[in-house]
């Protein structure tokens, strides 16, 4: 296989992952109430669990977001090519998402006992967080779609895209922070 095929397997394969993790700044705009998923507790360590950021709100609607997205993609691009076998079934699409939720949950534990406030800049941590956790349950789920390359692929393209995604998200205002 070519380098642009592996390319957009890829892409293909992190999509539904990639719109599980931003789905949830559209929900900060689209509900005025919003329920943290720490539901204001601290950890042991008298910080936050997660903080006010991460609410069963923005986690679900990712969830469905990214499980949707991915669903139709993998209807269009399976009945305009066969490739169904190189993609992720709907189960590991499903898992992926609440797998890239949870890795972005992990981030936000790890930057509170680090002592980073919300919205504080953690380079590589908030940019593949939610991919390797994603990326690790697919590999527990289907492991036949996941090669190396993708992998490889995935961790190099991810922080551009990221960084340039949260820029736009900064600039339409939907993201107080251009990272």
């Amino acid at each position: 296989m070519s380098l642009l095929w592996d390319f957009i397997i890829t892409l293909l394969i992190i999509w539904p992952p990639y719109v599980a993790n931003a789905t949830p700044v559209v929900a900060s705009k689209v509900f005025r109430r919003r329920t943290p998923i720490d539901l204001g507790r601290n950890f042991i360590d008298g910080k936050r669990l997660f903080g006010d950021g991460k609410t069963y709100e923005g986690f679900i609607m990712g969830l469905l977001a990214g499980f949707v997205i991915g669903e139709l993609t993998y209807i269009i691009v399976t009945r305009a090519v066969n490739i169904a076998s190189e993609l992720p079934n709907p189960l590991a699409v499903f898992v992926m998402c609440i797998a890239a939720l949870l890795g972005d949950l992990l981030g936000a534990f790890i930057k509170r006992r680090l002592g980073l406030p919300r919205g504080a800049s953690a380079p590589l941590l908030d940019q593949l967080d939610f991919l390797l956790a994603a990326l690790l349950a697919l590999w527990f789920i289907q492991s036949s779609v996941l090669r190396v390359i993708y992998v490889v692929i995935a961790v190099i393209i991810t922080p551009p895209i990221h960084l340039a995604t949260n820029t736009i998200a900064y600039l339409l205002r939907l993201k107080r922070e251009p990272w």
